[in-house]
This record gives structure tokens, sequence and C-alpha cells, in this order.
């Protein structure tokens, strides 16, 4: 779309517009895609048979991710973070929109953010379909769209009492690279290794297979975003249970604290229930799509609807993340 108010520091708007849609090359275009970027809105063709999953979301600038930061990296974990919301609906990833907000905009920066939405979206089989550029302080906003059979989306409220909990991957990883505020906003996407607490802040892997794959075995489930209390807390919330969980059992990242691993967020694991009857579909979906998963409780009855964990977590790592 045009731009709006957006300061361009070198050549025109259109000139700007057009190197990011060079840079995102043969990400704006695929299957279900009739019109890409370009036009006022994308023309989209949901499968047969499908239901559309959409969902949204924003990061800004010293509230989601360090000021200065590599524009590669922003575009990658802007990408990455809303896609994780596909994970944990369990749908098949289809589109994306993306909009950037900046008061200047150089065309070198515009174009090393759209490397790091491509290099997402490629990653976690997104097409980029269009977005919008505005005039104001850094921020970031992805819309991204899915689709699942009818009913087969993965919801919040499904967990009983007697079904197990689980969590993918380990947590705390993004909680250390917090820690360490030079190195976050300074290490280029290249440069960080594979594995590290920076990789798992910059380049979270949102589970998509594994949500796909729980569609049929998962009650309930829900993406780790805000740290895993809260979203265990979520849970119980809209399926009117309780849980009973131990610190002890949950999978933590070289490093992490347990208590500050399960509060600190930025995770986008999945936590999610299962009747111990699906044991065995869930230890077969962790071997197949080569993500560990770990059981850390199970649901009981009663109420208040809150996670109860089995070791000394404070009020406030229960709490996670607020975005108020």
């Amino acid at each position: 779309r045009r731009t709006r108010g957006v300061g361009i520091e070198s050549g025109g708007e259109f000139e700007l517009i057009g190197a990011i849609a060079d840079a995102l090359g043969p990400a704006t275009s695929g299957d279900g895609v009739a019109v890409g970027p370009g036009d006022d809105a994308a023309v989209l063709a949901v499968p047969p048979g499908r239901e559309l999953v959409a969902s949204t979301d924003t990061l800004v600038a010293g509230r989601h991710y360090p000021p200065g930061a590599p524009a590669e990296n922003i575009g990658y974990r802007s990408v990455a973070v809303a896609a994780s919301d596909l994970a944990a609906m369990g749908a098949a990833p289809a589109w994306a929109l993306v909009s950037l907000t900046a008061p200047t905009l150089a065309e070198g920066w515009a174009r090393a953010f759209a490397d790091g939405v491509r290099a997402a979206a490629e990653a976690f089989g997104l097409k980029v379909v269009g977005g919008n550029l505005a005039c104001g302080p850094h921020s970031v906003t992805v819309a991204v769209h899915g689709h699942v059979p009818p009913g087969g989306a993965l919801l919040r409220r499904g967990a009983r009492p007697g079904d197990r909990i689980y969590v993918t991957g380990s947590i705390g990883g993004a909680g250390v690279a917090l820690t360490d505020e030079l190195a976050l906003a300074s290490h280029p996407l290249a440069d960080i290794p594979a594995g590290s607490a920076l990789a798992r802040y910059w380049r979270p892997q949102p589970r998509l297979a594994v949500g796909i794959g729980l569609r049929g075995i998962a009650t309930a489930a829900i993406d780790v975003s805000d740290g895993l209390a809260a979203e265990v807390d979520h849970l119980c919330r809209a399926s009117k249970v309780r849980a009973r969980l131990a610190l002890a059992q949950v999978p933590l990242f070289a490093g992490a604290r347990p208590e500050g691993a399960v509060a600190a967020g930025d995770d986008y694991e999945l936590a999610f229930t299962a009747p111990p009857s699906r044991e065995a579909a869930v230890a077969a979906l962790a071997r197949t799509t080569e993500v560990p998963i770990a059981a850390i409780g199970r649901m009981v009855a009663g109420t208040p609807w809150r996670g109860c964990w089995d070791a000394a977590v404070g009020a406030e790592a229960a709490r996670g993340y607020r975005h108020f």
C-alpha cells in the first residue's frame, strides 16, 4: 500500500516500496495468492473445505525489541512470533501482512528488514501478500493467516480434569538472552549461533508441525509467549479447571533458573493438555517432529481456576509478562 508520511532518506516512496518488494522476492507469491502486494488489498483463495485462522501481533521498539537492533533481526522476529499463534491453533500457515512504522526509513535498512521478513516467511511457509508503511515511532505489526479442517482448531477451553499438561522444547532461553542487553542489540542475525540464547530471542521457532500434529490429540493448547506460568493459568481459566504443576519437570534452557524461566516469556513453545490415553500419541509426535515434549503436571477439578505449583513460584512469576 501507499506510504503515508514516512521520512524517506533516499529516493522516493515508490522506489522504496519497490526495493522492499524486490527484497521479499518469491515470498510474495504462491499457492492461494491470486493478487499479492501492489494493490489496495490482497486476493487470497482459502483451500476448499477449510476454515480460516487469523491473528495479529505488534512489536514496539523499546518494549518488544531493543531500539537500534539490526533491521534483519527485527524482521525475522516479527514474523516468527506472529506465526506462533498459528501453531497454537493447529493451523497450517498460509499468508502474512507486514506493517512497518518508522520516523525515517533508509532504503538499506528497509531492504535488511525485508530480508529478515523473507527468511522467516520462507522458513515457516508463509507468503507475504501486503502490508503498510507509516511515519511514527518504530513498531512492526504482522497479521498471519492459516487454515484448519472444519472444527479442527485447537482452543484454550477444552482441558478436563485428569488431562496431563505438556510443554514443547525448553523454557527460559529468551529470558537468558534478555539479561545481556548489549549483546541482544548488537548481533546481526547471521552471526548468532544456532541453539544459543540469542537465537531463542531473535530466531524463535514456532512449533507449527507440532501444532498441526496435535489435532485430535490435544484437548487445549496455547503458545508460550508471556511466560509458561501465565499461559497455563490462561488454559485453566478458559477450561474452568485447576492445574497441578511440577517445577522440577519443566525443561529448562541451559543457564535458566526455574522460577525466572516460567515467568520470562518469549519462548514461543506450545503448552497443551491431553488425556493419559493419548500419551503414546504425544510421544510419537515428539519423535516425528523431532521436538522434545515434556509432561509437567495435570489438570484437576477445583477452584480457583489457577495453576498450582508444587514449588515456590511467586505471585509475580505466575503473572508472567504484562503488556500494560
